[in-house]
């Protein structure tokens, strides 16, 4: 039985599993195609799955915007009073005018937003193609979005409910143009066609971006349809071929007939049918010949050459063009990265607009990401908090990859469509690890198709919204729907994306449009969506038991299909006018959703999934003793959870339980869950390995246990906080070290890959000064005996430390970058130094011996006491097998405030050694209160 007439008996509360973030979602990790099933490997970005590295990034620093940069050279300053619009828009038309014409994907330009607050007021034009927009990290920089009287929306509808875009008019345009509206960046391009340049000259500041963009949308270059197509054809022949070219992106649009209307049960209601394209799809053309477009993969459904070529009468007496229509301008390879964004709503209180399903202030609908005519473009590591509306959109866009968001709160959720985490004509994407809270759907609508929706954590529901959406995968996802998320949970402006007022329903953990009710903005859902494997429940009452929507985790369940064709839902025979009230009503046998198939792997797009999803299980491992900690980190699994609830933890914390690249192992708690080792004890062995009677003294100790995530607790008063060996690809997150004996975090025996960002580490080195660095990475080359395991040498490479607070109290290095590593990224930290002791030459902020770092928008201070000599050194130790030991490393953006004790703020202790491979200090490094200047080699532009 498919849905609950099927909801059984009240089951106890559902316990919400988490998102699965840092999912592999390469293409080395997903399955072949499943026969009988759409082919979803291609989905996000550039197919692949593969988001850009750092190497990725062009080296030239004239394509990378420095946060130094941006206050020096545009005059972007975190945490002050000034508006920050015009700096973030001027350095990326810099970036659009003077680096994208040369970019590729592996060629990518880079503007790094400082630690702080930004302050914005209009909507940004991203516009620039490979560019990729990175903040400090989502808990270090914030924009705040305040949308000024020319950008918020001066026309409203008659009753106020909603902005009025036939009322916003100019010239030959009008607000609908600028679907789905505005938002704080817009992937989209700015280019306006030549009939309108008369009108965008003349139009005023709030209605001039009615005609950006009209190049692509307003059929100046489509092409029409000069012979019908079928469904699975890869040729489609045109008109004219004068603005087709091989390579080039063009959305395929089949015209609406009366056919296909009816087809979807949509006719006989009040609302009028309309000559529009439903039904598209953005392909690549792979050639052109004569008038016979090839595209790189088979159409999805009929073309017919216009609305009434398959027998239909025409529609409002009109005949409409099929067409195909090229992007002529698509933004490419656009990402961002990092930060928090919000909406400032002076006046109105977010505490109200929880379960209000209505919009609390329409001028402000703003979103925040619009992708509109975009393709190989990505979103991860954002937090949006309290959007105008949608706070990522789409509308026309391809092998996009949105990964690992949070998203939370909207201040409009009602009449006309609003707060939705939303994808809109969208192709070929892949939404995987996201968080999403207090929004009032996720939807796909609008032609979406070949979309993957895997490993996300919602409180509302999966909706397929209509305009015959099809093809779409749901798996993985936890769907947990509150009896307060409904449609009448509105307190003013309230109702549908169609205009209508609320219904009475309850929003259950799917929503399919049915053909007479989405007829109404759209049209109805398509065929093949597929639901696989989710952990989906509902709530019926206030207070009530979370119940599963279904209890078949391994049944394919495909929407709108009888096994070999469309097939409306319907009941008895009768199709359903409307899903509300209809969605406990069991479908399968022939009433629009298939479930023919089974599978008993636990995804149908990924090879490697984590266990929790098996049975439903929480993969939670709650801990509140320290003798539950050692049983969970002695016999953790792939996926686990282990969540530390607050209190004291003494003992020694070991494991050697590995994680895998898409299941990785947690270990979470807050601030006041604090780990103590009172050893060392015992006797140790030669070299150091968890040893039966030997307690090491280290706080928290991963020993041959890569792919963990450490988060939010804290590391105290032992011998060493956090060490990793043999441990790559660990994530520490958030976290506090302090009081430590010697080093506060290390990255040792090739535990290659590491991050620590987001953390505070101080007082370290409080018995053993020499050895107090707060991030050590590596060993010195005389402790390659012990921890060289890598043909001898300790290459805990590529080791990233982000937006971390180090010191004060830090007795040696703050960083100290050992000889044999490479690749590593020092970014967005802010260094304390007093305190620093001297002991074993540790007079510096950061003492890098490896090779090829980029240290860059950092801010170091120093102040007694201490020894202090220099903010950050090199040193060039000889080692076997030889290295470019503390060569080819990059300083930019950094900002050093010396106390007036310090020589140098970047010090280059040979220059010979390093001539083929140049260590390069750019003059975006600042230095005040040094004795001697900023550096002692040239300084590069």
């Amino acid at each position: 039985m498919l849905l609950a007439g099927s909801l059984a008996a009240p089951a106890p509360a559902a316990t919400a599993a988490p998102a699965l973030t840092g999912l592999d979602v390469s293409s080395s990790n997903r399955r072949a195609p499943v026969p009988g099933l759409h082919d979803w490997s291609k989905a996000g970005y550039r197919g692949n799955g593969v988001l850009p590295r750092n190497n990725d990034v062009n080296p030239s620093a004239s394509c990378q915007i420095t946060a130094a940069e941006l206050a020096s050279q545009f005059t972007v300053r975190p945490n002050d009073a000034a508006d920050d619009t015009a700096g973030l828009q001027a350095a990326i038309d810099t970036i659009r005018t003077s680096c994208s014409p040369s970019a590729s994907y592996s060629k990518l330009s880079l503007i790094t937003l400082p630690a702080g607050e930004l302050k914005v007021s209009k909507e940004l034009h991203v516009d620039a193609d490979h560019l990729i927009i990175r903040g400090a990290g989502a808990t270090a920089t914030k924009i705040v979005y305040t949308p000024d009287a020319t950008t918020r929306y001066d026309s409203l509808t008659q009753d106020g409910s909603d902005w009025d875009e036939d009322g916003m008019a100019f010239g030959q345009g009008k607000g609908g143009w600028l679907w789905p509206g505005r938002g704080l960046f817009r992937v989209q391009s700015r280019g306006v066609h030549t009939s309108y340049a008369s009108d965008h000259s003349r139009a005023p500041e709030n209605r001039k971006d009615l005609f950006e963009g009209t190049v692509n949308v307003h059929w100046k270059a489509g092409a029409k349809v000069s012979a019908a197509a079928k469904a699975g054809d890869r040729t489609i022949r045109v008109a004219s071929v004068a603005n087709i070219k091989a390579g080039s992106l063009v959305n395929v649009r089949a015209a609406n007939s009366v056919e296909f209307y009816e087809q979807q049960f949509a006719t006989g209601t009040p609302h009028p049918l309309l000559n529009m394209h439903m039904r598209q799809q953005i392909f690549t053309v792979t050639s052109v010949s004569g008038t016979t477009v090839t595209l790189d993969k088979p159409l999805e459904f009929d073309v017919p050459v216009n609305s009434t070529s398959d027998g239909s009468p025409a529609i409002d007496g009109t005949v409409y063009d099929s067409k195909v229509s090229p992007l002529v301008d698509p933004v490419l390879g656009v990402g961002f990265e990092n930060f928090t964004f919000t909406q400032a709503m002076p006046g109105l209180n977010q505490a109200d607009s929880v379960n209000n399903y209505g919009n609390m202030s329409p001028a402000d609908q703003m979103h925040g990401i619009v992708f509109k005519w975009a393709a190989n473009s990505w979103v991860r590591g954002i937090r949006a908090e309290m959007t105008g509306s949608h706070p990522i959109v789409t509308e026309e866009a391809k092998n996009l990859q949105i990964v690992d968001n949070v998203l939370d709160g909207s201040w409009n959720k009602g009449k006309g469509g609003n707060g939705y985490f939303r994808g809109s004509r969208v192709w070929d994407s892949l939404y995987a690890g996201n968080t999403s809270r207090n929004l009032r759907h996720f939807t796909f609508q609008w032609s979406a198709s070949g979309n993957v929706v895997v490993g996300n954590d919602f409180d509302s529901d999966l909706n397929l919204h209509g305009g015959w959406e099809r093809n779409n995968l749901f798996e993985l996802n936890t769907v947990r729907v509150p009896y307060a998320h409904r449609s009448g949970n509105c307190r003013a402006n309230c109702g549908e994306e169609g205009g209508g007022g609320p219904d009475d329903s309850n929003w259950f953990p799917i929503w399919w449009g049915a053909g007479k009710k989405a007829v109404k903005w759209s049209g109805a859902t398509g065929p093949r969506n597929v639901f696989f494997n989710n952990d989906m429940t509902k709530q019926l009452s206030t207070g009530g038991a979370f119940s599963p929507f279904y209890a078949d985790r391994q049944r394919v369940y495909q929407f709108g299909w009888n096994g070999s064709a469309y097939k409306h839902l319907d009941v008895s025979g009768t199709a359903i006018a409307d899903w509300a009230k209809n969605e406990q009503r069991d479908y399968t046998g022939g009433h629009g959703v298939d479930v023919s198939k089974s599978d008993s792997a636990r995804s149908l797009f990924l090879r490697t999934v984590p266990p929790a999803f098996t049975a439903g299980a929480s993969t939670t491992i709650p801990v509140s003793t320290a003798a539950e900690l050692k049983s969970a980190l002695a016999n953790a699994q792939p996926g686990d959870v282990v969540s530390l609830a607050p209190g004291t933890y003494r003992g020694s914390f070991v494991t050697s339980r590995p994680g895998t690249p898409s299941n990785p192992i947690t270990l979470t708690g807050p601030s006041t869950a604090v780990l103590i080792n009172d050893g060392p004890s015992g006797t140790a062995p030669p070299c150091p390995v968890p040893t039966a009677g030997w307690d090491s003294g280290y706080g928290l100790w991963l020993y041959n246990a890569p792919y963990w995530t450490i988060k939010g607790i804290t590391v105290a008063e032992s011998k060493k906080g956090i060490i990793l060996d043999n441990s790559h690809h660990v994530t520490i997150d958030g976290v506090t070290v302090r009081t430590t004996d010697e080093e506060g975090v290390h990255f040792r025996r090739s535990s290659a890959d590491g991050v620590i960002k987001n953390s505070t580490i101080t007082d370290a080195g409080v018995v053993t000064k020499a050895y107090g660095e707060g991030v050590y990475i590596g060993s010195a080359n005389s402790n390659w005996k012990c921890h060289g395991n890598s043909g001898g040498v300790d290459r805990s490479d590529r080791v990233s430390v982000l937006g971390n607070r180090i010191g004060p109290n830090v007795s040696a290095e703050h960083i100290d970058v050992k000889e044999g590593t490479q690749g590593g990224l020092i970014s967005g930290n802010t260094f304390a130094g007093t305190g620093i002791s001297g002991a074993n030459s540790a007079d510096s902020w950061v003492d890098v011996k490896g090779f090829d770092y980029r240290i860059e928008n950092n801010t170091g201070t120093f102040a007694s006491p201490g020894t202090f000599k220099n903010g950050y050194e090199t040193h060039n130790p000889s080692t076997t097998p030889s290295f470019a030991n503390g060569c080819g490393n990059v300083w930019r953006g950094n900002k050093s405030d010396l106390g007036g004790v310090g020589e140098y703020g970047v010090y280059v202790s040979s220059t010979s050694k390093c001539k083929g491979n140049p260590n390069v200090v750019h003059a975006s490094n600042t230095v005040t209160r040094a004795k001697k200047g900023l550096t002692n080699v040239p300084v590069t532009p």
